[in-house]
């Protein structure tokens, strides 16, 4: 079986995109399948007006320079196509992302794999009929339409660099605050003047500022940083969105592990109480990834 897998250009700050790579790695390297990625380009232009047509066409000319100079993860087994050949469109299996609109590859057999809420960034959704639907974890939502279905296992790929995001070289004295934002910049900023943003920083320079720091406080719901802050024995708090209750937030109690939602003594102790299962739980993930 052939697995052509869309994606984008390869990012280390884009839990998605790392995921989608890695899936063609796992396939190619523990499988006797085959896995090629196919490079993401813009699916349409919106024309909703003119302040959006205009970033529609910038990201589409990015998205272009993007597969023009496509960049992979070079420890991962992830060979790149440019195209889906005719002679596979009706036997291949083709792996879009939940932002995908519609199926540009025109393949016969479509796996949508939600690594986040259908919907959620462009609120749109534009799926065919005789997909098979596959969550990433327990905080996606149910999701059916007609003539599709959605599978009832989850399909989590996880990366963790756990030689970056680690206790070595820690200030035994560290007493700051760092926070982030990503997608979580419509809640109110609640840290201090002096706590360190985070966001735009390549991995090794937010393990350096972990190491430096005892609280990191995430905007954003679902940011595989809350975890990276954990591992490097900082204090994790994730601010919690207005009106998502923490069941609601993540069902699976595993994915809550060392992370307080919110600021209240039992959500502080909960993290605290939890913390030390991190890590274990993360070897048990790429084990069954």
């Amino acid at each position: 079986m052939k697995f052509y897998i869309y994606a984008p250009s390869y990012n280390e700050n884009s839990g998605g995109c790392i995921a989608l790579h890695k899936l063609a790695h796992i396939i190619n390297s523990e499988s006797e399948h085959e896995a090629y990625l196919v490079p993401r380009v813009l699916e349409k232009i919106r024309y909703h007006g003119l302040r959006e047509l205009l970033l529609s066409v910038k990201t589409y000319i990015n998205l272009l320079r993007a597969k023009k100079n496509y960049k992979t993860n070079i420890f991962f087994n992830s060979p790149v196509v440019k195209a889906i050949p005719k002679s596979d469109l009706n036997s291949a299996i083709c792996v879009y992302p939940e932002v995908t609109f519609g199926n540009p590859l025109q393949a016969k057999n479509v796996v949508r794999w939600f690594l986040h809420q259908p919907g959620n960034f462009s609120k749109e959704i534009c799926f065919g009929i005789g997909e098979l639907y596959y969550k990433f974890n327990s905080a996606i939502k149910d999701f059916e339409l007609y003539g599709s279905k959605l599978s009832d296992n989850e399909l989590k790929v996880i990366h963790y660099p756990l030689e970056i995001y680690n206790t070595k070289s820690i200030d035994i004295k560290r007493n700051r605050t760092c926070h982030m934002f990503r997608k979580g910049k419509h809640k109110k900023s609640i840290h201090g003047g002096d706590s360190i943003c985070l966001d735009g920083l390549s991995h090794s320079e937010v393990a350096d500022v972990f190491k430096q720091c005892d609280t990191f406080i995430s905007y954003d719901d679902y940011t595989a940083y809350s975890v990276f802050a954990i591992l490097c024995g900082c204090r994790s708090i994730v601010v919690p969105d207005e009106n998502i209750s923490i069941e609601q937030w993540y069902p699976n109690e595993k994915d809550r592990f060392g992370i307080s939602y919110g600021f209240e003594i039992e959500q502080l102790n909960w993290a605290e109480t939890t913390k030390d299962k991190v890590k274990e739980l993360i070897i048990a993930e790429h084990a069954r990834s």
